[in-house]
């Protein structure tokens, strides 16, 4: 898996046009044995904390990664946000990160009775979200209160049509790649047992989908959105014309990254 490896290093090491946002303080926390990371704005909610997942293929990404981006959510969103550093694959395949997911909110609900718990996750952090609430309905765990799913990775089987329809288009993923990191995750399980696309979801909390147009994922947010539909009506999906995947973490400040944090606080808020 040197390739894998390869990536993870470089994912971490690309320069961002921006800094993190400077209101917004960041301390490491260890809880229950997985690595953490408070982002606090001035003036939190006193009674909402949102979960991040990051995306990175389930095999890369941290806080060096993603940090400079959930910054800027935790200002926007007025809202205390723990930034999960869960195991990474090939090192720790499938159900490594996924219980590290569980443990974590396991331990903050017990830890805040009475908060408003929400979770958001980008590419396969979205991944990771949709998982986390099938294995929740199985062990009887509260639910979060809402759900928000940036670009999410949803089909590891990588069957939907617009994973060549839009591959001209995309300039951060391919099929190839994307198959790449679901054998480094799945290890030696079948993808029916970890694709998120096949757990079995009765309940679903209120979930806001956003994708970029140009994505060959575009379509994992179509059918997801199409599926979850039928079970809670406080869904939506939120197509942002000619942007890339996760966009916002390449650009915070621009008109289409301004609109879908907007977005995402008045959902999250709502």
């Amino acid at each position: 898996m040197e390739s894998v490896l390869q990536f993870r290093e470089s994912y971490d090491e690309k320069s961002h046009p921006y800094d993190n946002e400077p209101s917004v303080s960041i301390t490491q926390i260890m809880i229950e044995g997985v690595n953490c990371y408070w982002f606090t704005p001035e003036d939190p909610s006193p009674d909402r904390i949102v979960i991040y997942l990051h995306g990175g293929g389930f095999a890369a990404g941290s806080v060096r990664s993603h940090g400079k981006m959930v910054s800027h959510f935790a200002k926007e969103l007025q809202a205390e946000i723990l930034f999960i550093d869960y195991a990474l694959a090939p090192e720790n395949p499938f159900p490594a990160g996924l219980n590290d997911v569980l443990t974590v909110y396991r331990e903050l609900a017990n830890r805040y009775p009475g908060y408003q718990l929400d979770l958001i996750g980008d590419s396969a952090g979205g991944s990771l979200v949709i998982s986390a609430i099938g294995e929740m309905l199985k062990i009887n765990l509260l639910l979060p209160d809402a759900v928000v799913l940036i670009s999410p990775w949803v089909s590891l089987e990588c069957d939907t049509p617009s994973i060549e329809e839009n591959a001209r288009l995309d300039r951060i993923l391919d099929k190839d790649m994307l198959q790449m990191f679901a054998r480094a995750y799945t290890g030696d399980v079948p993808l029916v047992v970890s694709s998120p696309k096949e757990a079995s979801l009765t309940q679903f909390p209120p979930v806001l989908i956003i994708v970029g147009s140009n994505e060959i994922l575009l379509d994992d947010s179509k059918y997801f959105y199409n599926e979850i539909k039928r079970i809670q009506s406080k869904s939506r999906l939120t197509i942002y014309d000619n942007q890339q995947h996760l966009w916002p973490k390449k650009d915070i400040y621009k008109e289409a990254s301004r609109r879908a944090l907007a977005e995402i606080a008045d959902f999250i808020r709502a």
